[in-house]
């Protein structure tokens, strides 16, 4: 059983602590224990090229990203190589770090288990035997908690954009622990609350992966959604039946209010669609086919509209 820590903060500061702890934790339930340092990573940005999906979905291979000369296959082949994930950032702004962002762009569709699920598919089909197809460890059960430290408040899409990071790997979210009020290096060895709760949490994923993941259990604070424990709800289509929609796993339903109390119900035709859900990736997946990734029926008027923005407002990259 391996547990990869992955911190976005800085070195031996208050979010490397607290993964440090929750792997100290892991550690007493027999674990082997990693830890990367984002801030430590080169990784370009995703460019939106679409090259790992039409890999995946044409020819049934890898996956691979076409940026080169980067740190993204170091981190890639740690996060293969885990069976449970600490991740912590610390919070900018009511989001977690913008590199921790980075890297959920180049692992979001590249690592989508339905779209791998897909061209192992292609390859059994159509007897491929040669290249370089999904990496099978792809297809693990991997356990993960997320922790968020902020310096105030200021943290409303913190964990909401750390859970993004787990979905495209089917990873199981058991914790989710929020820190405040530690805007001060190393401040956080004082809150010894902080520093047990996330021992404990530590402990949990090792747990977890003791048991058949369909037993796994979450034990952070309750969310307001039934599937995934996110707080972040949206209001659409107030004419619809479901005008509410969860902002991590997609789901909708319907907010209720009764006194103090706001509850989200979901109606359970619903629940398949749920990106948490494998059914709701292979939906999406339809939904790419039928309307993103389908070509125009005028796709061969397409260089000549795009001439009118090509010589439109160039401009100088700047000198290095």
């Amino acid at each position: 059983m391996k547990i990869l820590g992955i911190s976005c903060g800085r070195k031996m500061s208050n979010t490397e602590i607290l993964v440090k702890e929750a792997l100290m934790g892991a550690q007493e339930r027999g674990a082997d224990v990693e830890l990367v340092r984002l801030q430590d990573l080169n990784l370009k940005p995703c460019t939106g090229c679409n090259a790992c999906v039409i890999d995946l979905f044409e020819k049934g291979g890898a996956g691979n990203c076409i940026l080169k000369n980067d740190d993204f296959p170091f981190i890639d082949e740690k996060i293969m190589e885990c069976d449970g994930l600490i991740l912590g950032s610390p919070i900018y702004e009511k989001t977690p770090s913008g590199q921790l962002k980075v890297l959920n762009d180049r692992m979001g569709p590249s690592h989508d288990i339905a779209f791998r699920m897909i061209a192992k598919k292609i390859r059994e089909e159509r007897g491929i035997t040669t290249g370089q197809g999904p990496d099978e460890r792809s297809f693990k059960p991997r356990a993960a908690s997320l922790i968020a430290v902020g310096g105030s408040e200021w943290d409303t899409l913190a964990l909401p954009m750390m859970h993004l990071f787990s979905l495209s790997m089917q990873m199981n979210v058991v914790d989710k622990m929020l820190v405040n009020w530690v805007g001060l290096p190393g401040a956080v060895v004082f809150k010894e609350d902080a520093l047990e709760r996330a021992r404990q949490s530590g402990r949990h994923v090792a747990d977890t992966l003791k048991k058949p993941m369909e037993e796994a259990k979450y034990i952070g604070e309750p969310g307001i959604c039934p599937l995934c424990h996110s707080k972040l709800v949206e209001i659409r289509d107030v004419n619809s039946n479901y005008p509410a929609i969860c902002g991590i796993c997609g789901v909708k339903g319907t907010l209720q209010v009764s006194g103090n109390k706001v509850t989200f119900e979901i109606a359970e035709e619903e629940i398949p669609h749920s990106h948490v859900m494998i059914s709701g990736k292979f939906a999406h997946v339809d939904e790419l086919k039928q309307v993103s990734l389908k070509p125009n029926p005028k796709i061969h008027e397409l260089p000549e509209r795009l001439k009118k923005y090509q010589s439109y407002l160039t401009y100088s990259k700047p000198e290095r």
